[in-house]
């Protein structure tokens, strides 16, 4: 990663970036930090989940969080931990409402839940959204506006799609 860093920043911010620790207990801390932000500065946040096979074919759940910061909206990576049993909503849900409860996050701040379109997580009866709106009935679920168009452009005209190719680039 820090030879990429060199090539891409050079070699004086490479160097900088070779100084920061990744040691278990700076991460642990700044996940601390990062929820006690949230849990005491931030009036609501609202969390973004994904679920992705990484190369050992291990499935890992991402989970973002956007919140009111200091002076403008933030948004961090509030934690990836493996799926190890299956990818079925009340998996994604119990990962999720472990690390709120472990980490004393408000269920009553969560104003916002998007994921991907798949059924474990948009069920309408017992998808991961329905689960979490248990827990915080005030919160919207939402279908992320990325995979809600690369849905839409797999129907897309060909010319269009290469419109829409070079708008995005």
């Amino acid at each position: 990663m820090i030879k990429a860093s060199n090539l891409v920043l050079g070699e004086a911010h490479s160097k900088k970036l070779a100084k920061i620790s990744l040691s278990d207990s700076t991460i642990k801390t700044r996940i601390d930090e990062l929820a006690k932000n949230i849990e005491d500065t931030s009036p609501f946040f609202a969390i973004q989940c994904d679920e992705t096979t990484d190369v050992a074919q291990l499935s890992q759940l991402l989970v973002y969080v956007r919140f009111v910061g200091s002076s403008s909206i933030e948004e961090e990576m509030l934690f990836c931990k493996p799926l190890e049993t299956t990818t079925k909503a009340e998996d994604v849900f119990n990962l999720v409402a472990t690390y709120f409860d472990n980490h004393c996050l408000s269920w009553e701040k969560l104003v916002g839940i998007c994921t991907d379109g798949a059924p474990a997580m948009m069920g309408s009866r017992s998808g991961f959204i329905v689960r979490m709106k248990q827990k915080s009935p005030g919160a919207v679920g939402t279908h992320c506006v990325i995979h809600t168009e690369a849905l839409a452009t797999r129907t897309l005209p060909n010319t269009m799609k290469e419109t829409l190719t070079i708008v995005i680039a």
